[in-house]
């Protein structure tokens, strides 16, 4: 199997030649050969998926698992391929449609994923083992939104790479929050990964080298930054994307409409073509109305994180309502540092309401909107919407 189309086969005795051709230049090319069991889903669009998984273990493989306690899953290829049909459906719905004339999943003997037109490598792991937790879904559908992010738009410069590695990691993680219908487990990861980034190269009485900007690209990984391409491009680049979801989020019908409309606009426009940071900040201006140059300088083109210390204290007014005076401390970046914060209020008994705070070093103490009933608590970034550190103070 190969990525473009078999224009010609031809077998001779043992050995079989066959001859492929890509309808345009693509960035990589790739192949796979092996003794392979197909299994083929039939999409509602009409585009076959064909999955193709080793026809037989690796005994020692198998022997290794086993000790460990582990046995290989059953009818794993149909797992897979459930993921395939249901993870292009689903970046069909948020991002458009792509013009994908074939699809082959096919593992490899490697504990990675690499994608291509039409055409995906998948770890053998992931053949083997049933996860509850996640991480196959995030796997899987992160090789299959590259057809959109990074084939079906590519990016422009390696300044750009975050458009394809961390757009398909955020994809990834928010198909898996769909398809499980688990935010705990979306959450979950998205504080893994912060933690990472928080705690990259700092050690208990000493920090080494600072992990690079976003922009940097694979640039910010060497040989004393070993591991920060993953770190940064990937994991930072998704929540750069996880941000902007939750700023664009409707807290009354809690729908993402906005941000699906803007990565749509987004999609449409440079299909086909590349894209770069610089092209995708312009088209999150005209959704947002407002210039984002802060929000793109501080995240992208910039390092540091912000700490916030957070506290509150509540009053009731003559009139039976609840004051709520809020101090905030930002530290850890730059004087001009400033993002929007979203505050959820608790009343108890599924009662809820949020607002949104634009933070910044000049802010210090606030009064929340007179409230009707007094709350039970107040939680400071909300749905984990700011890359940040939050720490609750006394008032």
């Amino acid at each position: 199997m190969s990525v473009g189309e078999n224009v010609s086969t031809l077998t001779s005795g043992d050995t079989t030649i066959s001859h492929w051709v890509t309808s345009k230049p693509i960035r990589n090319a790739s192949f796979n050969i092996g003794r392979f069991k197909e299994h083929v889903v039939n999409t509602d669009a009409g585009l076959p998926i064909n999955v193709l998984m080793s026809e037989k273990r690796d005994p020692l493989l198998e022997k290794y698992l086993f000790d460990r306690g582990f046995a290989f899953g059953k009818d794993m290829e149909k797992y897979v391929g459930d993921d395939m049909a249901s993870s292009i459906a689903f970046f069909t719905k948020m991002y458009g449609e792509n013009q994908i004339p074939k699809f082959y999943a096919t593992e490899i003997s490697y504990s990675h994923g690499e994608a291509f037109p039409g055409l995906i490598h998948l770890a053998w792991e992931t053949f083997q083992l049933q996860s509850y937790e996640g991480e196959d879904q995030i796997f899987r559908a992160h090789e299959v939104a590259h057809q959109w992010w990074g084939i079906g738009v590519d990016f422009k410069t390696y300044h750009d790479q975050w458009i394809s590695e961390g757009f398909s990691d955020y994809s990834g993680a928010w198909y898996m929050q769909v398809v499980l219908n688990d935010n705990k487990k979306f959450f979950k990861q998205l504080e893994e990964w912060k933690k990472a980034i928080l705690k990259n190269r700092k050690y208990l009485f000493h920090s080494d080298q600072e992990a690079g900007p976003v922009w940097l690209g694979y640039r910010t990984e060497s040989s004393s930054t070993r591991g920060d391409y993953s770190l940064i491009v990937y994991k930072k680049g998704a929540w750069v994307l996880h941000m902007l979801r939750n700023l664009l989020l409707d807290w009354k019908t809690m729908k993402d409409d906005r941000f699906v409309n803007m990565m749509r606009d987004f999609y449409s426009r440079y299909a086909e073509k590349e894209a770069s940071s610089q092209d995708f900040q312009q088209v999150v201006e005209e959704h947002v109305n407002s210039s984002m140059q802060w929000f793109f300088n501080q995240w992208l083109y910039r390092i540091k994180i912000p700490t916030y210390k957070f506290a509150y204290k509540v009053t009731e007014t003559p009139e039976g309502k609840f004051k709520v005076r809020c101090r905030v401390k930002q530290e850890n970046v730059d004087d001009d540092f400033q993002m929007i914060v979203p505050l959820l209020i608790d009343f108890g008994k599924d009662q809820v309401s949020r607002v949104r705070v634009m933070v910044n070093n000049t802010t210090n103490e606030f009064d929340l909107p007179p409230l009707p009933l007094e709350p039970k608590k107040i939680v400071f970034n909300d749905l984990e919407s700011v890359l940040c550190e939050v720490d609750y103070e006394g008032w």
